[in-house]
């Protein structure tokens, strides 16, 4: 055995290991004619094993030769002293944006939260914060806003994507909500404004801008700064069950954390690092609330704080009441964590016992289920299976997996249902709809147990990522496999090609949409037509409310943020509060002191570009034009002014949400919001209409449509060039290691 290499060694021991068990009777002359049979065969396959793997080495140890011998000499020779860990994690992050946006190293806090974000659990005290900072270099970065949270991020970061300027699910408004990672602050300062300031600091003439608008864009960074000191590190969620429990709201001002007083300079990641601590310990949280004296101080315990996927779970009652045996159940799913399934099964049998109980002789029973999807990111894959369990009928085929270096997996529904078959299920989705969401959206229409409705489609992300721990406490988070839902198809909407070289213009990734002609018809359970390449798409399409160029701009700026901050000092909360004329027009004189201070400019969303023309204008000499602009300006604040009346409903209801959410938890606001959500009431006129709702499914012609296909959960009409789709570069996480 000595002379065999050692794998070879390795496999024989095991061999030998088996027939001991396999033959315990077996003569020592058979064993011996067995295993000298198998060496043979051994010794004349490893030779040719043993080159394919030294020329894979060979392969792997150029490069990574030099790469190591590069950095060497930098650190060694370079002019200046370098950082080598930055050089290592810029080259290595080159190489991985040069694959698709979605690959990516992670660095040691990365990692940390990465690892958080895929467990939804961490210590803490269940605070969401937030706080402006000054760019040092506004050329270098172009963020102007660095929040973060005493929480994980969402688990796609492009969220991604899925991530940024989508509203919460309830209101559906596609504007940044006051929560939002990246939402813009009432105290941000434009890296515009500080490019501005550069240039009269370096004695250029900006591009033509007169002294006058030099002068008043001077101004107005000098103000924001001062805005952006005065704002601090500020409260943006409080968690039920954790902070909001120990009294910390929205809108909260922190003054010292653990004894350590905030000063300017004191950056939401310092904040983040006082707040958190072993579980078991607690933490002495002092603040400034807006309409109370003084400092406040509360001690909060430190706790395994745990990130809920289901927001909300509730009865709707629209025109009839439960008692009438009209029992809807909502439920909203925003992500896809390791306990993502047990929620929502929780949330199933909360529903469903909450509707026998609501009907006069306890027999009823949910008549439908809306499962949210809006804006859901993501998560884990086996999350992903789990809810879908939770929906599909036993034995169902739910998602599969293929990849070059990644087994064939095919995940199959291995429990009954909790949710009778009796319950109508309709899926909400949109255009962030994505990854793990996108999954159990496909499930649902593949199998035919529910309809999809939204304005039109998923986001489309058809591929599975690992996350590969790494040493020094690093990770890898790269793609290794596409995905198919149960009817076969792959529904990644856009295609990635690996870019890379020497030439800069080359160092990224293509992309393409799948185009309509590339797309593939495949058929769900009761034989309705639907394509791959392009997201999941609505069986029943509803138009989602977009908002207004004022409500947009209003929201961005903060400034009814600063508003409800303002009213909170003067009034108290009341009871059904609403947002009623006489708060409207307050709100209005509110803004247009802002706009004549110069803290707000309602053609914001189009002084950008007009700038840069004014600028171009100038120096063609074109003086008339220049003027023109200046008047298109003056006409577009006369028109959003207007607005105020037009959209008068919309504005109002932004007011209200931002003012509850300074007093109220986040479930009550969510529920709250339901009832303005367009698409949620017409999800439950739908579900109401049992006619409307089988025709959708098809399930009055199934035989007619299919020509008596065989009903049970894996047969489906596929089209095997699905199975050859390129590029597909996007989707859910896998917690282990295949």
């Amino acid at each position: 055995m000595e002379v065999l290499p050692p794998r070879v060694s390795e496999l024989v021991l095991v061999v030998l290991e088996k027939l001991k068990t396999w033959i315990p009777m077996a003569t020592v002359g058979a064993v011996s004619f067995v295993v000298g049979g198998i060496l043979s065969v051994l010794l004349l396959v490893y030779p040719i094993y043993n080159a394919e793997s030294s020329s894979q080495y060979q392969s792997l140890a150029e490069p990574v030769t030099l790469f190591e011998t590069i950095l060497s000499d930098l650190d060694r020779s370079y002019v200046d002293p370098v950082d080598t860990n930055k050089l290592f994690e810029t080259g290595i992050s080159a190489m991985l944006r040069s694959l698709d946006p979605y690959t990516e190293f992670e660095g040691k806090s990365e990692a940390v939260e990465l690892n958080e974000s895929v467990n939804g659990k961490y210590g803490g005290v269940g605070l969401v914060i937030s706080g402006s900072t000054i760019p040092t270099n506004s050329n270098n970065n172009k963020k102007t806003i660095e929040t973060n949270k005493d929480e994980p991020n969402n688990v796609n970061k492009n969220t991604q994507k899925i991530e940024t300027d989508e509203s919460s699910p309830a209101t559906n408004i596609v504007v940044p909500s006051d929560d939002e990672k990246k939402a813009s602050s009432p105290t941000s300062v434009s890296s515009e404004m500080l490019e501005d300031e550069d240039d009269l600091e370096d004695g250029e003439d900006l591009d033509g801008l007169d002294a006058q608008e030099r002068s008043r864009k001077k101004m107005a960074v000098k103000k924001a700064m001062a805005r952006a000191r005065e704002q601090g590190i500020r409260v943006v969620s409080a968690f039920e069950g954790y902070a909001f429990d120990y009294g910390m709201r929205v809108g909260d001002k922190l003054w010292s954390v653990g004894g350590v007083e905030l000063t300017e300079d004191a950056t939401v990641e310092d904040v983040r690092n006082l707040l958190r601590g072993d579980p078991g310990t607690s933490v002495e949280v002092s603040f400034v609330r807006d309409g109370v004296q003084g400092i406040q101080t509360v001690q909060i315990p430190r706790t395994i704080v745990s990130i809920r996927d289901v927001k909300l779970a509730t009865l709707l009652v629209g025109n009839n009441k439960p008692q009438d045996g009209n029992t809807i159940g909502y439920i909203q799913l925003t992500g896809f964590t390791q306990d993502a399934g047990l929620e929502v099964r929780n949330a199933i049998f909360g529903l469903q016992i909450a509707a026998q109980e609501a009907s006069p002789d306890g027999t009823g029973s949910l008549q439908g289920l809306i499962l949210d999807l809006r804006g859901n990111p993501g998560g884990l894959l086996t999350s992903a299976v789990d809810v879908a369990s939770l929906l599909v009928p036993k034995g169902s085929d739910i998602v599969s997996a293929k990849g070059r270096g990644f087994p064939n997996v095919l995940y199959r529904s291995r429990v009954e249902p909790i949710l009778d078959p009796t319950t109508k299920l309709a899926v909400l989705i949109n255009g962030n709809t994505a990854s793990a969401a996108e999954i159990v959206s496909g499930a649902v229409q593949d199998l035919d147990v529910g309809l999809i409705v939204g304005s039109d489609r998923t986001f489309g992300k058809g591929l599975v990522q690992n996350v590969e721990n790494l040493p020094f406490n690093t990770a890898l988070k790269f793609t290794v496999a596409k995905y198919y839902t149960p009817s076969g198809r792959c529904i990644q909407s856009t295609n990635y090609k690996e870019g890379g070289g020497l030439n800069a213009q080359d160092e990224g990734f293509t992309a393409q949409k799948v185009r309509n002609t590339d797309k593939s018809v495949f058929y769900t359970k009761n034989g309705r037509e639907v394509k791959d390449g392009g997201g999941v798409e609505a069986d029943f399409k509803v138009a989602a409310p977009k908002a207004s160029a004022l409500e947009v701009t209003l929201v961005r700026s903060g400034i009814i943020t600063d508003f409800a901050a303002e009213w909170s000092k003067k009034h108290e909360l009341t009871p059904n509060f609403d947002v009623d004329d006489q708060t409207y027009r307050e709100f209005q004189a509110f803004v247009a002191q802002k706009q004549a201070d110069g803290d707000i400019k309602l053609e914001g969303l189009y002084s950008g570009p007009m700038d840069q023309l004014k600028k171009s204008l100038k120096r063609s000499g074109y003086q008339g034009s220049m003027k023109e602009v200046d008047q298109l300006q003056a006409s577009i604040v006369r028109e959003m002014q207007s607005d105020f009346n037009k959209y008068k409903k919309d504005i109002k209801q932004d007011i209200t949400q931002t003012i509850l959410a300074r007093y109220l938890p986040e479930s009550m606001l969510l529920d709250i919001g339901l009832k303005r959500d367009e698409q949620v009431q017409a999800v439950m006129k739908l579900l109401k209409n049992d006619k409307e709702f089988n025709t959708l499914l098809a399930r009055d012609s199934i035989r007619d449509k299919v020509g008596g296909m065989d009903q049970t959960a894996n047969s489906f009409t596929t089209a095997s060039a699905v199975i050859n789709v390129k590029g597909e570069k996007e989707g859910v996480w896998l917690q282990q290691k295949w």
